[in-house]
């Protein structure tokens, strides 16, 4: 009978090498996304499936391979290729947790363009899931964007008091709408040019950030 120091020893270098096991899988996992994402971003839709079909490729799932065609869509704005994404996201039998991930992102994308329908959809999907996060934005661009509302007009211009630099132009700009949807066209003119002017200062900032 093994006594209770080599037990002991035995234990630790089990924990240690899953340990290992677990690094390495998240090493290999996180190089792969990057270059899955260097691949997209490039167009290079060989690389891309070559990449994906490696051993590494094998530790992303679909979802999380298409997430990255999509991230990348939205930053270069290829909009047809973001419309391919949804409608292969549409076509896979997502878990809760994914639809989480996605599914708000997608209900913007729709708002932004005015696609009422398509935004109601996915609100709805969004409502299904129960509690999510930002659930509250999502309900006060719904009724503002989606419903022509201005139910939360208040509340938004309490949190515009408090807000970070980078909120300030997304607050703005809903409660111009807001203003728009109760007829007081002069308020919404103001905080329209509020916004615009904020959004114009925070990209200024971050290219002079970029340029350092």
């Amino acid at each position: 009978m093994m006594n209770r120091d080599v037990l002991v020893l035995i234990g630790v270098i089990i924990a240690d090498a899953v340990l290992l096991i677990e690094l390495l899988y998240f090493i290999l996992r996180r190089n792969t996304s990057n270059k899955l994402f260097q691949a997209a971003f490039q167009g290079d839709n060989e690389r891309f499936e070559a990449v994906s079909g490696s051993l590494g490729g094998k530790t992303l799932s679909k979802f999380d391979k298409e997430l990255i065609r999509f991230n990348v869509a939205e930053i270069r704005k290829e909009q047809s290729r973001i419309e391919e994404s949804i409608g292969n996201f549409e076509k896979m039998e997502l878990k809760d947790s994914q639809k989480r991930k996605i599914y708000q992102r997608i209900f913007y994308y729709y708002v932004d363009r005015g696609k009422k329908t398509e935004a109601k959809k996915y609100y709805q999907e969004l409502d299904s899931l129960g509690v999510y996060k930002n659930k509250k934005d999502v309900e006060m661009t719904y009724d503002t964007f989606i419903n022509n509302g201005h139910r939360y007009l208040d509340e938004s211009l309490e949190r515009l008091k408090k807000a970070k630099t980078e909120e300030i132009p997304t607050l703005e700009k809903n409660i111009a709408r807001m203003y728009e949807n109760k007829g007081i066209h002069a308020e919404a003119k103001k905080y329209a040019r509020m916004a615009e002017r904020h959004q114009r200062e925070l990209e200024e900032k971050s290219k002079t950030r970029r340029s350092l």
